[in-house]
């Protein structure tokens, strides 16, 4: 299946809007306490490392994350994490479960094989805060890693399955798919609506228990 936006588009303006106007007043004064360079505050959005390991059962593929700085409100909006595994193993996404209460992950889009990179098949994951008190229900710790969501693969586990990288030749605009498949999340705490909190991968590809 392929989409032209991803999920996060299409539901982030509502969702941010409608936030932003409790919270902005709060933002602003955050702010105004500290006065940075544009090169500053490029380096702050930067601030959340995503992982994908293997859980302890040998099946089940955890996506991890890990926030550099503790954000102040702590009001997680958006984010997308998409995934890469190889394409003649028919990866198959089966039970995707939220780690955190009240937050909705759901498989947003998927291209296979794109010209970029036919080897491999793209899935990306999303979610939109604002369900129930999903928003604050992360409870982000500078430093601290938590399994934010996880699932498998119907046929058992896959050797070679990652995240996609910020540098990945499928992850441009515009791509052969006319998709936006980068990994993204959005926290107000960290900062304003419109920036994308995402810093980058830890860890390696996953190579599955003999």
């Amino acid at each position: 299946m392929k989409t032209t936006k991803s999920l996060r588009h299409a539901l982030a303006l509502s969702s941010a809007l409608a936030i932003a106007l409790t919270t902005g007043s709060l933002m602003a004064a955050d702010t105004a306490k500290v006065a940075k360079t544009p090169k500053a505050e490029a380096a702050a959005t930067d601030i959340l490392t995503y992982k994908i390991a293997l859980a302890e059962d040998g099946k089940t593929y955890q996506v991890i994350m890990k926030p550099s700085v503790t954000p102040k409100p702590d009001i997680s909006l958006t984010g997308q994490v998409t995934i890469k595994a190889p394409h003649d193993s028919g990866f198959a996404v089966t039970g995707l479960t939220s780690a955190v209460e009240g937050a909705n992950w759901v498989e947003a889009s998927r291209v296979d094989a794109p010209k970029e990179d036919a080897k491999s098949d793209y899935i990306s994951f999303s979610f939109v805060g604002l369900q129930g008190a999903s928003a604050r229900n992360y409870k982000w710790e500078a430093g601290k890693e938590q399994v934010v969501f996880s699932f498998q693969n119907e046929g058992g586990c896959v050797d070679g399955v990652s995240l996609m990288a910020k540098d990945d030749a499928f992850n441009a605009a515009p791509n052969s798919a006319n998709t936006n498949p980068g990994n993204q999340f959005t926290n107000l705490g960290w900062g304003a609506v419109s920036e994308n909190h995402y810093a980058g991968n830890e860890g390696d590809a996953i190579s599955c228990k003999k």
